[in-house]
């Protein structure tokens, strides 16, 4: 499978894009990741909350511990007590800051998904069909010119084809980059000129299929 154009000009320009799009991909995980990890430090908040919950609990667990027993009345008041205080522990401390520090978490990794995935689907839907579409024509003409040219007696059927989805296809003030006067190669059959226009256009070049090509003259 074939990647790059064979011109150097279109080739780098295509593995500065390929670079460019990895750059920022890689741009936009490490924000997302940033964002996720900005987030992130709200859940101190939460686990303050559980935290304080379990001291609650451990306060009454050491109020409990310290009653004295056997002492009349008294014994009994702070048994009495430690139950009541039961009933307002810090569980519901606890699970409402196990609860905070699951949302945290959840909107840490929607926000950071979000932060990342948006931009990069975006420059993907610009320059994947592009890119995707540069390869499957160079693979196409590639196939069929190697496929064709195994038979020697097809290479000027080739130009002549070539040369004539130029004519057709590409606008006049192209053409004349590649020939003083289209219409009259055309009619002369030298084709050469014409063919390369149409095989640069998907960054493909003469020399590659049909050899070294006689120059154009001045």
């Amino acid at each position: 499978m074939r990647l790059y154009p064979d011109l150097y000009g279109r080739r780098f320009a295509w593995m500065l894009a390929d670079l460019l799009t990895a750059v920022w991909i890689y741009l936009c995980v490490q924000a997302g990741l940033w964002v996720n990890n900005l987030v992130l430090q709200l859940d101190a908040l939460a686990q303050g909350v559980i935290n304080a919950g379990k001291t609650f609990d451990s306060w009454i667990l050491s109020f409990e511990q310290g009653i004295p027993n056997g002492v009349p009345y008294l014994s009994d008041f702070l048994h009495r007590t430690a139950e009541a205080l039961k009933t307002h522990s810090g569980d519901s401390l606890i699970s409402a800051g196990r609860a905070g520090s699951h949302g945290i978490h959840l909107l840490a990794l929607i926000l950071g998904i979000m932060v990342a995935a948006i931009p990069i689907v975006f420059a993907l839907v610009i320059f994947l069909p592009r890119r995707l579409r540069l390869i499957a024509d160079m693979r196409g003409i590639h196939v069929t010119l190697r496929r064709a040219l195994a038979q020697p007696e097809l290479t000027p059927q080739m130009l002549e084809i070539l040369a004539g989805r130029a004519i057709y296809t590409l606008p006049y003030s192209r053409l004349l980059a590649y020939s003083r006067n289209p219409a009259e190669d055309w009619y002369l059959r030298r084709f050469e000129p014409l063919a390369r226009a149409e095989l640069e256009r998907h960054g493909l070049t003469v020399e590659r299929y049909f050899g070294a090509r006689p120059a154009l003259k001045a």
